[in-house]
């Protein structure tokens, strides 16, 4: 295409090349031409046409120059808004989130009316990725990308059709549809090299594979997922910026002290300003404070954090400050986080959280009934899609709690049951002193289950799993079994 359009160009038509350049410009930025796209825009015998300055813009704000990009779109903005070239810059450079939402508003109607002259495919494309960032409503946007997806195959268009499948997979992550974005994640086209969008966006296979890895509890592999996308110059605003969020509270979750110097020097790297509807300092000032925190510094943690809680629009950053006010000893801050978090509507990982939070609380402060009612609702939504993180945590409440549910009587005992074994896995109270078969013996002894159905479960006879629990009980240094849980508690 790029070759059609230089033919034109040099043609004695070259009005046909500018038609050519304006059908084509967005799916030429979108498939990686950007430097060859301004090249072409700069050579048009009037190169300070509006819609050319913004194609230009769009250029430049994927190579990197943001500053060259706002002045470009500046200089660009002399055409009507419901222009298609202006709709679809505007989905790309619009600077805070009231702009971009507003620019996605036109898009939807911009795409209703679609000419031959417009690129419907990348169109859709654009606007199902904006949509994602924007965090307005999930189910539209996967439908977009989906349509996306299904628009770049029919078309022949290998590689909108793997970053729409990307995209996809990153709006059902954010979603909390972990097992069908795995699915896609894992068997996403491999890319024919480096890209500007694939630099534009930064990471977002690992980025998402680590976010889902964090979420389901398994700390160990979202750290190297996360930290094999994490590039130290990058812009500090795409899915690296992401990766080092969450690289961050894995090292937070599997308290690797020697690691957070660096951890927090990674975080300086995060973009203090929104980008592409995304409220990157707040974010970063939640992980931030969760670092102060697992660092003992909670009154920085607080002077970090309090800034957060003038902004809107962050369910995720907003469900883990709940937890963290919780865990400073700071109710009142807790309720305002999680009041933000539920107004901007929650995806059922980050709902999780808030159940666990206030679960925490309701029994922290003596209201046992509503505690545990609220816990297996926190059950319930983790179970779809293997939700452990909330679950984990250190915290003596939370770990007491968990204890006395599993006697008091769960919908969800099973998964309740894979909850108390991963923390004893995770925990590291009896690394080294229980042999394997004896901790899942002891993560039996934490639910209801009589020794007859422990042996059952594991398949063992009734007096190995006696002689089991003796061995257990004399590996501790305790004689009940309510003794042993509380002995092993990662709290």
């Amino acid at each position: 295409m790029i070759d059609a359009i230089r033919r034109e160009a040099a043609s004695a038509a070259p009005e046909h090349a500018r038609m050519l350049l304006r059908r084509n410009w967005l799916r030429l930025i979108i498939e990686s031409h950007t430097g060859e796209l301004e090249r072409l825009c700069m050579s048009d015998p009037d190169p300070h046409d509006p819609q050319l300055l913004l194609i230009r813009a769009c250029c430049r704000d994927l190579s990197g120059d943001s500053y060259g990009a706002e002045y470009l779109r500046g200089q660009g903005l002399r055409v009507a808004e419901d222009d298609f070239v202006a709709c679809f810059t505007d989905l790309l450079l619009a600077p805070d989130t009231a702009a971009k939402a507003a620019a996605a508003d036109r898009a939807h109607l911009a795409l209703t009316q679609c000419g031959p002259d417009d690129d419907y495919s990348s169109a859709l494309f654009l606007l199902g990725w904006t949509e994602v960032r924007l965090r307005r409503d999930f189910p539209r946007a996967i439908a977009l990308l989906r349509s996306a997806v299904a628009e770049a195959q029919l078309r022949d268009r290998p590689e909108t059709h793997r970053l729409a499948l990307s995209n996809l997979a990153f709006a059902l992550t954010q979603a909390g549809l972990f097992g069908e974005a795995e699915r896609l994640l894992e068997s996403l086209p491999e890319a024919s090299g480096p890209s500007d969008w694939d630099r534009f966006e930064g990471g977002l296979p690992a980025a998402n594979l680590g976010c889902i890895a964090y979420w389901r509890g398994d700390f160990e592999r979202a750290a190297t997922l996360l930290e094999s996308a994490i590039v130290e110059e990058s812009p500090g605003n795409n899915f690296e910026a992401l990766a080092r969020l969450y690289y961050v509270m894995s090292l937070v979750a599997l308290r690797r002290e020697e690691r957070y110097y660096a951890a927090a020097s990674l975080l300086q790297g995060i973009s203090r300003a929104d980008k592409h509807g995304i409220p990157w300092d707040t974010l970063r000032r939640v992980v931030s404070a969760w670092l102060a925190h697992a660092q003992g510094q909670d009154a920085r943690a607080l002077a970090l954090s309090a800034p957060a809680l003038t902004r809107t629009g962050a369910a995720v950053a907003h469900a883990l400050l709940s937890e963290l006010y919780r865990a400073i000893g700071e109710p009142v801050l807790s309720g305002q986080a999680f009041r933000l978090a539920a107004a901007a509507g929650l995806p059922r990982y980050a709902r999780v959280s808030t159940l666990v939070t206030s679960a925490a609380l309701h029994s922290a402060a003596g209201r046992g009934d509503l505690a545990h009612e609220q816990l297996d609702h926190a059950l319930e939504n983790a179970a779809v899609e293997r939700v452990l993180a909330p679950f984990l945590s250190d915290d003596p409440v939370i770990s007491d709690l968990l204890t006395a549910h599993a006697h008091w009587g769960s919908n969800h005992q099973e998964f309740l049951h894979e909850i108390l074994e991963k923390r004893g896995l995770h925990g590291t109270a009896v690394g080294g002193i229980l042999t394997d078969r004896e901790k899942e013996v002891l993560a039996c002894l934490r639910t209801t289950m009589t020794a007859d159905e422990i042996a059952a479960r594991l398949g063992v006879a009734y007096p190995t799993v006696k002689s089991h629990i003796r061995a257990i009980y004399r590996k501790l240094g305790v004689t009940s079994r309510r003794a042993a849980v509380h002995a092993v508690d990662p709290g």
